[in-house]
């Protein structure tokens, strides 16, 4: 692949082309319609009360240091 963009300012002047292009697609396109069903992803919440959640704590491990000092 060859890089013709031979100053840094032509690489700069893409990106903000390709990013000025982003945002007038994303202003002007139409509202999306609210959602009536929950998004596949996102947990459905429970009718009834919620459980609790239990965690389980390890116990802290012991560091032992070298008895021997540097001098």
């Amino acid at each position: 692949m060859r890089d013709y963009e031979r100053l840094i300012s032509h690489s700069e002047a893409h990106v903000t082309w390709t990013f000025i292009t982003l945002m007038i697609r994303r202003l002007t396109r139409p509202p999306r319609p609210p959602r009536t069903t929950p998004h596949p992803v996102e947990p459905v919440k429970p009718a009834g009360k919620a459980k609790p959640i239990r965690l389980r704590m390890q116990q802290p491990q012991t560091i032992r240091l070298a008895t021997t000092t540097l001098r």
